[in-house]
């Protein structure tokens, strides 16, 4: 099967073009800071982490970290869909039950998938500070 990596680089700039018009600009680079660090997020504590921490920064209180459960929220909707594995986004419990080799596969390519989001992250939002 031939995989034509541009799949890859279509999805993940439109994706960082969506999350452009959501935030403030004022966030554009600390988002692009976190999105740079997602790939090593991912494949350090998993997705269904990623999930608990978007619900958490998205419940939270404070405003300047409100852009992280957007980007984390987006990234997560963004791979549901281009991996067709039914989770719930909105519930890391649906990833936790996850069978393991269903799970393993999307965590392996959200990975890649983050991979690509962070070679885009600076020519779309702009270069990174710290988040």
């Amino acid at each position: 099967m031939f995989l034509d990596r541009r799949i890859f680089s279509q999805e993940a700039h439109q994706a960082l073009t969506e999350i452009q018009g959501k935030l403030s600009p004022a966030y554009h680079s600390k988002a692009s800071g976190l999105i740079q660090g997602l790939s090593a997020y991912i494949s350090t504590w998993g997705l269904h982490r990623l999930a608990g921490d978007a619900e958490k920064f998205l419940l939270g209180t404070a405003e300047d970290t409100t852009y992280k459960g957007e980007v984390y929220r987006h990234f997560l909707v963004r791979l549901r869909a281009f991996s067709d594995i039914d989770f719930d986004p909105t519930d890391e419990g649906s990833l936790i039950h996850l069978p393991l080799a269903k799970y393993t596969a999307l965590n392996r390519l959200g990975m890649q998938l983050a991979k690509e989001w962070s070679f885009w992250a600076a020519a779309v939002l702009g270069e990174a500070t710290e988040s």
